[in-house]
């Protein structure tokens, strides 16, 4: 397989040019639509498109003025209009399978129907959650993205959730090196493109590996990119706050250590945001640097989502 890993210069071309393209085929998206059910009135068809049912009500009465019935009323089996809403959750919360080329919505329906917006501490903000491909970590994957994609939404931020389908039945330890680097490659272009997207946002990466199946007693250790001061920092303040909340540190000196298989820096390299790799081992392995995790999963995400939190509250006092 051939390796694509950018220097400094070739990147800021690369980047130029990933620029250039994306605004010469950006376009106007037509208007979502959506079939009403028995029971939906306009509150919540836009409740359940994860759409603010306040803020877009005018705007959805303007769109179908025709189709509503006393001021308000919704035709069952009828298809509204919805407006074009930058805020939705739907948008703001995007699953992708990388081998499929395929985005849909985070959240279903019954859970967009529950979500409100908390506050807007992090609306300039964009997460890339990546799992590595191993069939017995999916559960623990799914589990530690989707909350802490909710955490984090209905604090305004932009999350997205990359899988790669055609991997997730397979070790990622019995993976060729070149197969694991061609999906590392895979994640890289769709998480860059999402990037110039939103460039001026602050945007982190954060892949979820582990081989260790269904074991309850496990060490999670927190990996950089050596030559990323963000990295760095990022992997840093997540360490910070697993030490305060009483994560017991595995018999190890260092509660973070860069990159050093290739398969890893070829991720990084080929990345334009910030990444860090959390990785779930076996407890059994004392060797292994991290943190010992006896605690619910539930305060994991807790704990996650602190450190998130503070690395970007971090960056804006520093700025």
């Amino acid at each position: 397989m051939r390796s694509h890993t950018f220097f400094p210069a070739q990147r800021a071309l690369f980047i130029l040019f990933l620029l250039f393209t994306f605004s010469s085929s950006s376009g106007q998206d037509a208007y979502p639509s959506v079939v009403a059910k028995t029971g939906d009135g306009i509150f919540s068809v836009l409740r359940k498109s994860g759409i603010h049912p306040i803020k877009y009500y005018e705007e959805f009465l303007r769109l179908n003025s025709e189709h509503i019935k006393n001021g308000s009323e919704l035709i069952v089996g009828k298809e509204y209009r919805l407006p074009n809403a930058p805020d939705s959750f739907k948008v703001t919360g995007i699953r992708i399978d990388a081998s499929e080329g395929e985005e849909g919505p985070i959240f279903n329906e019954e859970q967009l129907s529950q979500m409100n917006l908390k506050d807007s501490t992090l609306r300039n903000t964009v997460y890339y959650f990546v799992h590595s491909g191993v069939v017995d970590s999916k559960k623990r994957f799914d589990d530690v993205a989707n909350r802490l994609a909710k955490d984090l939404v209905l604090k305004g931020a932009r999350v997205y959730i990359l899988e790669n389908s055609k991997m997730e039945k397979t070790a990622l330890d019995s993976l060729p090196r070149g197969v694991k680097m061609e999906m590392y490659g895979e994640y890289s272009s769709i998480i860059n493109k999402k990037y110039l997207r939103h460039n001026g946002s602050y945007q982190r990466v954060i892949l979820l590996e582990d081989t260790i199946g269904k074991h309850q007693n496990m060490v999670l250790s927190i990996s950089h990119n050596g030559q990323s001061k963000e990295g760095l920092q990022f992997a840093s303040v997540l360490s910070q706050v697993l030490r305060k909340n009483a994560v017991v540190p595995s018999k190890v000196k260092s509660e973070t250590n860069p990159f050093k298989d290739k398969e890893s820096m070829y991720l990084a390299n080929n990345l334009i945001p910030p990444v860090i790799i959390l990785n779930f081992t076996d407890a059994s392995h004392a060797t292994v640097p991290g943190f010992n995790l006896k605690s619910e999963k539930k305060s994991l995400v807790g704990l996650l989502n602190d450190g998130i939190l503070e690395d970007y509250s971090q960056l804006n006092l520093e700025n």
